[in-house]
């Protein structure tokens, strides 16, 4: 047994107040891990030259913003406007971050690893619907600017677009123009590396397209997601409700540490306890039952019932019918525990099986409901719902044998094998009904000299009747 009565089996619950800001935070996570398979797998195979110092520099940049995305994301934050601002800042200082690992790790002679510029374009749609075109227009400057510095060719080629190179010359030095195209290591032309940028910035507003609807298809389930969590938890409190009110001895235990969560106003009477109360209480330490490790069995597996189960409530043992249900209340899986009192039918039922009586109810269309020991042993032990006119042959005055007439009371004799009893037939009326139920009684009264038909079974049952008058 634990010690510690909170270590239940817990069902996984969301732990963020934002969940947009978490996947936000997911998605930066996947982006280092796309850096890295952008950068080695073509490192590897085409061999280009990479500056694994200042790489390095920016990939620690960046696991700092997903160490403040995690931040952000956490619940202890309060919510207001300025989040919303740090998250786009953050968004926007990362897909900068991605650009100088570009520009370190081959730029244009790695053209693969522009796939990169796509996760956060689609992870800004947990921001707001107009995030991912903001961060794809930012990640096509950013692009813009590094091949710009590290092609001559495409700063000759947007010096002839629009006729003045003063800007380039400010941004990259007089070395911003040149007569003529020269790369050093990465020979292609113009025309290719244009066509690249025009691709990249076709893809990457397509993925902020896409991903506008992928965040109105997010934000149509997150919607039913509440909803059905906030239902889940009215039927919850309701469901815990009726179970403290409900007329029968009910207990809610946790099956790891076998205390009394929860307890019905009824267990608390009917188990005596008076002003003490039952939750947090061990079960096996407030109920006394007579074997113990049927109920322990039942709370530690699967579901099930204990009938006849004694308990000892104060100085009286009460025979009772144990259930037991396991489920989920408020998160943790627990066992639902019903004791349904049975210590009087029990003793009527063993009054009746010790007397001389055999005794047989018989419902209102002739079929046995129920008999008792020395009934059993007189007829055969017939099952419940066999036909009570195959017991014994109809009497002389024509009515069932269980039929008492217009009187509700009839007596009579009946001779059953060697022996002759008599049988005293009654009605019992049923509240609202029509129907009635029968009950008949028989009680030897001679014997000539055959063995005690209770102790046997008889293999036929005949006779005649006389009705006593």
């Amino acid at each position: 047994m634990r010690p510690n009565p909170d270590s239940t089996q817990l069902i996984p619950r969301p732990v963020w107040e934002n969940p947009r800001a978490h996947l936000l935070d997911d998605i930066w996570l996947l982006t280092i891990v796309a850096i890295l398979l952008a950068t080695g797998v073509p490192w590897f195979v085409s061999g280009f030259e990479v500056s694994l110092g200042m790489a390095s520099w920016g990939l620690l940049a960046l696991g700092g913003l997903h160490a403040a995305f995690t931040v952000l994301a956490s619940p202890s934050r309060s919510a207001g406007p300025w989040r919303g601002r740090t998250l786009t800042l953050l968004d926007v200082a990362g897909v900068v971050l991605i650009g100088f690992i570009w520009l370190h790790v081959g730029a244009l002679q790695n053209p693969l690893f522009l796939t990169v510029f796509v996760l956060p374009v689609m992870g800004a749609i947990f921001l707001s619907r107009w995030h991912p075109y903001l961060i794809a227009a930012v990640s096509v400057l950013v692009v813009g600017v590094v091949a710009l510095s590290q092609a001559p060719e495409l700063r000759w080629y947007a010096s002839g677009l629009y006729d003045s190179d003063a800007g380039l010359t400010w941004l990259f030095g007089h070395r911003g123009v040149v007569s003529q195209p020269s790369v050093s290591g990465f020979y292609a032309p113009s025309s290719y590396l244009v066509v690249l940028l025009e691709v990249f910035t076709v893809v990457l507003f397509a993925s902020a397209a896409a991903a506008e609807y992928v965040g109105t298809i997010f934000e149509r389930l997150n919607a039913h997601i509440i909803l059905a969590r906030t239902e889940a938890e009215r039927g919850q409190e309701l469901w815990a409700s009726l179970v403290e009110r409900l007329p029968l001895p009910v207990l809610l235990v946790d099956p790891d540490t076998v205390r009394i969560v929860s307890s019905s106003e009824f267990a608390v009477a009917y188990l005596s306890c008076g002003e003490v109360p039952l939750e947090g209480r061990n079960l096996f330490e407030a109920l006394r039952f007579s074997y113990p490790d049927i109920v322990q069995e039942l709370v530690f597996g699967s579901d099930g019932e204990a009938p006849l189960t004694v308990i000892r409530v104060a100085d009286q043992l009460r025979v009772t019918h144990v259930r037991v249900l396991h489920l989920v209340h408020k998160g943790r899986r627990l066992a639902l525990l019903t004791i349904e009192d049975a210590t009087e039918a029990f003793c009527l039922k063993a009054a009746l099986d010790t007397s001389e009586y055999a005794a047989v109810v018989v419902d209102a269309r002739g079929r046995v409901l129920a008999y008792n020991k020395p009934a059993a042993g007189l007829f055969g032990g017939p099952e419940i719902g066999t036909p009570a006119a195959q017991l014994l042959a109809p009497p002389d005055s024509g009515l069932p044998w269980w039929e008492p007439g217009l009187t509700g009371r009839r007596k009579m004799h009946i001779e059953i094998g060697s022996r002759l009893y008599q049988v005293t037939c009654s009605a019992i009326a049923l509240g609202g009904e029509e129907e009635r139920i029968f009950t008949a009684s028989f009680l030897p009264v001679a014997r000539a000299g055959t063995p005690d038909p209770f102790g046997s079974s008889p293999t036929a049952v005949t006779g005649t009747s006389r009705q006593l008058r």
